[in-house]
């Protein structure tokens, strides 16, 4: 906390000689123009490993990809979506989406006209079918499989018709934005037909295909900014696209920096330094009541404290080639874990008491949070219990006060957690606890080189930190395999074939009310069954940017929040 007045202090006392713009070529331009000599500041977090959406990439890497892509719809500030690429979208039981007796459905999508590709070639509903064949090949295994899994067929009937034939229901068919890592994001045939036919004669040519600079500093999309250029670990710059569908941008440049350290975003923001709008994870939140306190209090911007993610969570590693301590694998074992973590004193240590001690990944904020609620199993804070689970597990303690297994080696469970201060804290504060219930969890920290290595988020030796909670961290197709490069988010390898089932009809079901019941079993049984824990809910600022940024909205929903940034202007 001094280092963070320190910084402040010196933040303020920097206001004051500060320029209005430093750096960047932030002149002013005409008004009512396009703003070509300005740039929109961006500070974000960590650098995205491509600008693909459909690769699974790290925490927000989606979010850092949306100002580069367009997509068939996109999800505005009140979380519905709207027509971007596609004219309209189609409305369930018409013509442009049927559901047949079998089961199968058929959505068509008409394009707007006139699309471009950012270097200028035609973008066509062809380019979505060589997307989906792209997708579904099964020697590249690195995209995320949702939707196209449930495609039969992707069609072309003309340059501006798309249709899908689905071998299941879906309920996102129409606007294709439910996706975490993408939805069905056209791809440039013009650019890569070429290199994905020798993927198709060769698998071998899986590596160069994926390698490709296209994939990052030559990348090209249909969003509101092209890539100019790409600094390995310092900053990506974009230019607006003339040819974007919803109009070009009204800022002419977009710089997006990427700041390890969020002190160092929170003293620079303070200064009126070069950030004009930091993203979520650049500041704690620590740092949000500091900008609350003075900066937004003097005027010089706009915070938004965010509501709350979904809970941080642990989860359990399942896979037997991996995991140093079997006690795990016992449910009772992992519900003594559940029972015997302070999540009072956690809450109380992170946000000095602001906030709920999480049970499910549901937020309090969704309508069917209550029956959620009332379904699941809770875990209260009790080393009583936690004592006597242990114990039935056949665990026993030793001389020291410790529990050792039938074989009287001590259960010392490893506990990986992520370089990031917060979650670090978060989990000394975890171990803590377990410690004085008898619980010798043995913490480390991955190191920051392999916060964004897929392969060691997935392999851990038995507990590890995994991010905010999702239903789709547990079934089983999300377990990452060295075939599928480690990508998916199931990373403790739990598999349970009633949360598959259930999770195929959730994302099948096309009648809210049964998806909601869907829903509420699936929290039921991770509640039940443990696979993990959810610790916390992370308080990171959404937005925090300068009073003479206009647009960004405050409280937008979902990952997309940049859903408008091809309207935002200085005044």
């Amino acid at each position: 906390m001094r280092r963070l007045v320190l910084l402040v202090t010196i933040g303020i006392l920097g206001f004051a000689c500060a320029p209005s713009w430093v750096g960047d070529s932030q002149s002013s331009a005409p008004s009512g123009t396009a703003q070509d000599n300005r740039a929109v500041r961006m500070a974000i977090r960590y650098e995205p490993a491509d600008l693909a959406p459909k690769i699974s990439s790290q925490s927000g890497g989606f979010a850092w990809k949306v100002p580069f892509n367009a997509y068939l719809a996109l999800i505005d500030a009140k979380g519905d979506p709207q027509p971007y690429l596609a004219e309209t979208l189609p409305q369930l039981n018409t013509p442009t989406w049927q559901v047949f007796p079998d089961g199968r459905m058929e959505t068509t999508h008409r394009l707007r006209p006139n699309l471009t590709w950012q270097d200028g070639q035609p973008l066509t509903a062809e380019d979505f079918v060589f997307a989906w064949k792209v997708y579904t090949n099964p020697n590249l295994g690195v995209f995320s499989p949702i939707p196209q899994d449930k495609m039969d067929e992707v069609l072309a009937p003309d340059a501006r018709t798309l249709v899908i034939r689905w071998g299941s229901l879906y309920p996102d068919a129409s606007s294709l934005t439910e996706a975490r890592d993408g939805s069905l994001e056209a791809l440039p045939r013009h650019i890569l037909a070429e290199p994905f036919a020798e993927v198709v004669r060769d698998p071998a040519a899986k590596d160069r295909f994926l390698n490709l600079p296209y994939w990052t500093a030559e990348y090209v999309g249909a969003g509101p900014y092209r890539l100019e250029s790409w600094e390995p670990g310092y900053q990506l710059t974009g230019v607006a696209f003339d040819g974007h569908v919803l109009g070009r941008s009204k800022i002419g440049r977009l710089i997006m920096r990427i700041y390890a350290d969020e002190n160092v975003v929170l003293s620079t923001i303070v200064a009126g330094g070069t950030i004009d709008i930091s993203t979520r994870f650049t500041l704690r939140f620590e740092h949000a009541l500091v900008l609350k306190r003075q900066w937004e209090a003097a005027g010089h911007g706009t915070l938004d404290m965010g509501g709350g993610t979904a809970p941080v969570s642990i989860v359990f590693q399942f896979r037997p080639e991996f995991l140093k301590s079997p006690e795990l694998l016992d449910v009772r074992v992992r519900r003594a874990l559940a029972h015997a973590m302070d999540k009072e004193a956690i809450v109380e240590g992170l946000y000095e008491g602001v906030g709920d001690v999480p049970d499910t990944w549901v937020l309090r904020s969704e309508p069917y949070f209550s029956e959620v609620d009332r379904a699941i199993t809770k875990y209260p804070y009790d080393p009583r219990r936690s004592d006597q689970l242990l114990q039935e597990a056949g665990l026993t303690r030793d001389r020291e006060g410790f529990f050792a297994g039938r074989s009287g080696e001590r259960f010392a469970p490893p506990y990986l957690t992520t370089a990031n201060l917060l979650t670090t804290k978060a989990n000394t504060i975890a171990v803590e606890a377990w410690r004085r219930a008898g619980i010798d969890a043995q913490l480390s920290t991955l190191p920051a080189a392999l916060d964004r290595d897929l392969q060691a988020r997935h392999t851990f030796p038995g507990i590890a930190t995994i991010g905010t909670s999702s239903p789709d961290m547990f079934p089983s197709i999300e377990i990452g395999t060295p075939d599928k490069r480690w990508a998916g988010q199931n990373r403790g390898g739990w598999s349970h074939p009633e949360y598959d089932r259930l999770w195929a009809a959730y994302n099948s079901g096309l009648d809210r009310s049964e998806r909601v019941r869907i829903m509420v079993g699936l929290a039921r049984l991770v509640s039940d069954e443990v696979p993990g824990i959810m610790v916390y809910n992370g308080y990171y600022p959404t937005f925090a940017f300068v009073s003479s940024l206009k647009g960004p909205e405050v409280g937008s929903a979902g990952t997309q929040n940049f859903w408008n940034i091809h309207e935002w202007e200085f005044r």
